[in-house]
């Protein structure tokens, strides 16, 4: 005759400490909410956070100079023949980058990988950001009517679904070793 209680523990696996999505979800959560305390506390009102934008307005005006005339930027405006936007608070990469860098820090990954990732990942969600801003600016040119569904509505689903996308694709990437993915069936 066993002990009481000897069957439930040799049917049930060992603990090995808290639970790993519970920790990826708690550190992910307390970092995006850092992000946000540093972003709206610290960043919006910073003359460097202002030159930040300049300087996205500059970019966006260079990328649009070869697509349509009169291009010029001034500041956070970029007027041109079509169109005229402003970058302005909400047209940086700031929060999806911030999102994407809380997953990656938060996830059980080594160092290098997480490394690789937030370089990789933060260079596309830019380049996604200066497609948004030429974008809308030739949106608001060409299709006026439609410039603010795709300004609060199809860019964010967009940029939040290529977020997530990145993500997801780096969460593969570093797990490829740890599932045998990739190695010679035996």
């Amino acid at each position: 005759m066993s002990a009481p209680g000897a069957e439930d523990a040799v049917s049930q696996p060992p603990k090995q400490g808290r639970d790993p999505w519970l920790r990826f979800a708690l550190t992910f959560g307390a970092l995006a909410l850092l992000s946000e305390v540093v972003y709206y506390g610290v960043a919006l009102e910073s003359e460097i956070f202002q030159r930040y934008l300049e300087t996205l307005a500059q970019i966006s005006g260079a990328i649009l100079r070869p697509f349509t005339d009169g291009i010029q930027v001034r500041g956070t405006l970029i007027s041109g023949s079509l169109f005229t936007v402003e970058i302005a608070r909400g047209c940086d990469a700031y929060r999806i980058c911030a999102l994407l860098a809380a997953a990656m820090l938060a996830f059980p990954a080594p160092w290098r990988d997480k490394g690789v990732g937030l370089v990789l990942g933060l260079l596309w969600l830019n380049l996604l950001n200066f497609v948004r801003i030429c974008g809308l600016y030739l949106i608001g040119g060409l299709y006026y009517s439609e410039f603010q569904r795709a300004h609060v509505i199809y860019f964010p689903i967009f940029l939040i679904a290529t977020t997530v996308g990145a993500w997801i694709v780096w969460v593969r990437w570093v797990t490829r070793e740890r599932h045998g993915v990739g190695s010679a069936a035996a």
